[in-house]
């Protein structure tokens, strides 16, 4: 049977970095509590939770998914689809797009969800988190696609891709989604033609750090002044751009503009605004040239239900007008500080 790529129902993703890859994960039941409420509640729908192999030491990440899942109803699972980031040699910190790495990764996080008789559990999708240079794209596709085809995984993401590899990709296999950076802090994806690029086939894009790490949000603006400090040491956060105190000081003026429109103008918090923004471009027509623009699906993270209610609780309809104005206020207002920072720059969009 040839495959075909895994439909996304819904409007959002979660993603569960944050559970599990930082330097004070939460408690494991209170992240269990949380993936319940997020995927259960009827008005957020979420059925796509993003992952990683390596999100956190002895694959934290996949155990967690893992017990999660055995909490649940059988029928539960099985209307849920688990993505997970793989093909990274975490002892130098690069892809490895090899057949024999690709294998062995794909292999291990198969491992955490085997699908059992008839109780098959959820869609497994698998992505290869960054493009390695020195293996070519179209092959470490075609090894993905090897466990596509004999049933240990459902389907394949791409991540951090450039458009060259997604043509590569989509010559070898149907692809289901991209993974890549989006927020109003972020819109590379939109400048570089890949949104255009992904609209033409009609690929759905998942898009993570949607609140740009937490910077997109009322407590930031709120807490300005001890935003930074907050941030516990050894943090990856403390490495990029946007992060450093001159371009935070500098990106505090837009945020401070949005954070006006979102309370005053739109009576709503600014990551309402920000996650509202994009579901209004996510399927619009005439788009900054785009004819019909892709699903986009925000996969927005946190670690507790009070943070996901904060984050998924007061959606808005934006309209063409409002986002003209916001376009104003970023053109005026100018972000500076690069998605990660100069150092990781070359292995993004490739």
């Amino acid at each position: 049977m040839t495959p075909q790529p895994i439909e996304i129902p819904g409007r959002f993703g979660f993603g569960t970095m944050s559970m599990t890859w930082t330097s004070q994960p939460p408690p494991i039941q209170q992240s269990i509590d949380t993936l319940k409420y997020v995927t259960s509640h009827q008005e957020y729908g979420v059925k796509l939770l993003n992952g990683g192999e390596f999100y956190g030491p002895n694959d934290a990440n996949l155990k967690l998914l893992q017990q999660f899942l055995s909490t649940n109803d059988a029928t539960i699972n099985e209307s849920l689809i688990i993505s997970i980031k793989g093909g990274i040699d975490m002892t130098i910190l690069k892809p490895n797009g090899s057949k024999e790495y690709i294998s062995k990764s794909i292999e291990n996080v198969a491992s955490y969800f085997p699908k059992k008789g008839n109780a098959r559990g959820p869609k497994l999708i698998f992505e290869a988190a960054r493009v390695d240079p020195q293996v070519p794209y179209e092959d470490t596709i075609s090894y993905i696609k090897q466990y596509v085809d004999n049933g240990t995984i459902d389907g394949i993401s791409l991540s951090e891709v450039g458009i060259k590899s997604i043509e590569k990709a989509t010559s070898i296999a149907p692809i289901s989604c991209v993974e890549l950076e989006l927020s109003l802090f972020s819109q590379d994806l939109i400048d570089n033609g890949i949104l255009s690029f992904l609209s033409n086939k009609q690929i759905p894009i998942i898009a993570y750090s949607p609140l740009c790490r937490g910077i997109l949000t009322d407590y930031c603006v709120e807490h300005a002044d001890s935003f930074l400090s907050e941030i516990p040491e050894g943090h990856f956060k403390h490495s990029l751009d946007k992060f450093q105190p001159d371009n935070f000081a500098h990106n505090l003026v837009a945020l401070k503009k949005l954070y006006a429109f979102a309370h005053d103008v739109k009576h709503t918090s600014l990551e309402s605004l920000a996650l509202s923004w994009i579901l209004k471009i996510s399927g619009h027509h005439s788009y900054k040239g785009i004819d019909k623009v892709t699903r986009i699906l925000p996969i927005p993270s946190g670690s507790t239900i009070k943070r996901v209610e904060l984050n998924f609780g007061n959606f808005i309809e934006l309209t063409d007008d409002d986002l003209t104005t916001i376009d104003t206020i970023l053109k005026e207002n100018p972000v500076k500080g690069l998605r990660y920072n100069a150092q990781s720059e070359g292995s993004l969009f490739q």
